[in-house]
């Protein structure tokens, strides 16, 4: 072929190529945008599924989640795995209890009552932090006496307790306008039901009454009592005094006796020198002196109070086993620049009159009713206790014993009916409570010891309780791995601070 005819196909083919070429670039490109959208529509496809498969997880994992919390290992205390139901069901009984007791007087300290959980309790813990280590407590005292409760195989009877206890939850939401289930989440944490919390409930109640059985097995004897007495006379003796407070009038402005330069400050108030409080309580005391001659006619009268309700500054005075009646004194305060003119009048056990009776508690008005079945029975001491067996909704250990009453401790017209000067063995009565729904069925047994007596016996019976639960709860360890309880770590840290103040105040010895 020659070279001009090799040109032309050379040519030919590469007109044919070139047109070819752009044919084919319009095509690829036509189809990589299909191949484009379509795999930005698989990857949007991808997505969306996981989009749902994510919303259906989400919502199919309420449950888990819920079960999860609900299951939910808190802490363990001695062993025992604490869940969020039983924390939170032992932290809002604490709660309840020390609002129900302490509620009231929280505004006057400037607190809010409605989110006190927020306030602080001391200079370290917020109250939530406060109540969170009473609730470890008490879960570690549930722990110890329900393994020692065991351990003595002892059982009690707690059915109509537990039923006592359901119907007022019951009463309580119908009265509050909720229902059962709210009621029980408002008042015992966000995951309580009364199927959650049943067992709790009856746990509590059996190791509230083992822990009575206990306490009632410390009781001291008599000697023990008078022993307590004559050891510490000055913690239980009434003082009979009267008092007289004489001001030391300092001066508001500089007098001869300032010191160089003093001046009123701006505010208005003036610093008196030493010499100034001198010569001003020179001058009161004279006035205490004189008031002395005039003490118990004219001194304002203080009767039955305690040596701790009793100013500290005369409170050793009054207590002198040498004090008689008729003695009087002028004693000084430097703190706050008076004299105190004290006229002992007397002091003396609390020998109040205490009586003993019997009591059924029930939740029905069948007051009538059981006193006529008493009758019927032959009105003795033993058919009451078997009463007590039969109706009494509180414990009925003891038949129903009550010791040491006095005063307005029983409700309604029942104090005075006890008291009354013409009650024997045996009387009985009734008293229906229609804003509490409660029957209260008291048979008299009779006179008891003084109250100075119950005081001491009590405080005894207390006081070796709480040795023993120390002594049950004392090894018991808690442990806290997801730092649920915040109370440990702002405890630590206050501890290593009084140990840094203590070590910087400490004066090594030469």
């Amino acid at each position: 072929m020659s070279d001009t005819k090799e040109s032309a196909v050379k040519a030919e083919e590469t007109e044919k190529q070139a047109v070819k070429t752009r044919y084919d670039i319009k095509m690829e490109r036509r189809a990589k945008a299909k191949q484009r959208e379509k795999r930005e529509l698989a990857i949007w496809k991808t997505i969306g599924i996981v989009i749902v498969l994510a919303v259906i997880g989400l919502i199919l994992s309420f449950p888990i989640r819920y079960y999860m919390a609900v299951h939910e290992t808190v802490c363990t205390i001695g062993g025992r795995a604490v869940s969020r139901v039983e924390f939170d069901y032992n932290y809002h009984m604490v709660k309840n209890a020390y609002m129900n007791s302490y509620g009231t007087y929280l505004s006057y300290y400037g607190m809010d009552a409605e989110h006190i959980e927020d306030e602080m309790y001391d200079g370290t813990m917020t109250f939530r932090d406060y109540f969170t280590k009473e609730t470890v407590e008490r879960i570690k005292q549930t722990v110890a006496l329900k393994a020692e409760m065991e351990r003595e195989g002892f059982t009690a009877d707690i059915t109509s307790d537990y039923e006592n206890y359901v119907e007022t939850m019951k009463e309580s939401a119908e009265a509050a306008g909720i229902s059962l289930g709210e009621l029980y989440k408002q008042s015992l944490g966000e995951y309580a039901t009364p199927g959650r919390i049943a067992p709790l409930v009856r746990e509590s109640l059996l190791v509230s009454q083992f822990s009575d059985y206990k306490q009632n097995s410390f009781a001291p004897t008599d000697e023990d009592i008078d022993a307590r007495y004559a050891e510490e006379a000055d913690e239980y003796d009434f003082l009979d005094y009267r008092l007289q407070r004489i001001d030391a009038e300092l001066p508001t402005a500089p007098t001869e006796l300032a010191d160089e330069g003093a001046t009123i400050a701006d505010d208005g108030t003036y610093t008196p020198s030493e010499a100034e409080i001198e010569a001003a309580m020179d001058a009161a005391k004279e006035l205490a002196d004189e008031a002395e001659q005039h003490i118990f006619e004219e001194g304002e009268l203080h009767e039955g109070e305690r040596s701790s309700s009793v100013v500290y500054q005369i409170r050793n005075w009054l207590l002198d086993s040498s004090r008689k009646p008729g003695d009087s004194t002028v004693v000084a305060s430097d703190t706050i620049n008076c004299y105190y003119v004290v006229g002992f009048v007397g002091r003396y056990m609390d020998e109040t009159e205490t009586r003993t009776i019997r009591v059924i508690y029930t939740s029905e008005d069948n007051g009538a009713a059981i006193v006529s079945e008493y009758a019927a029975a032959g009105s003795t001491e033993d058919a009451f206790v078997e009463l007590v067996n039969k109706y009494t909704e509180a414990d009925p250990s003891d038949g129903g014993l009550m010791e040491g009453i006095s005063g307005v401790a029983l409700p309604g017209d029942l104090s005075t009916w006890v008291e009354d000067e013409a009650r024997k063995l045996g009387d009985v009565t009734y008293y229906f409570d229609e804003s509490m729904s409660v029957t209260y069925v008291i048979y008299y047994v009779g006179g008891g010891k003084p109250s100075w007596y119950y005081e001491i016996k009590n405080l005894i019976e207390s006081e070796k309780m709480e040795d023993y639960l120390n002594g049950l709860t004392m090894p018991l360890t808690v442990e806290d791995p997801k730092d649920n309880l915040r109370y440990i770590a702002l405890e630590e840290a206050a501890q290593l601070l009084q140990q840094s103040v203590e070590e910087a105040t400490t004066v090594p010895a030469e």
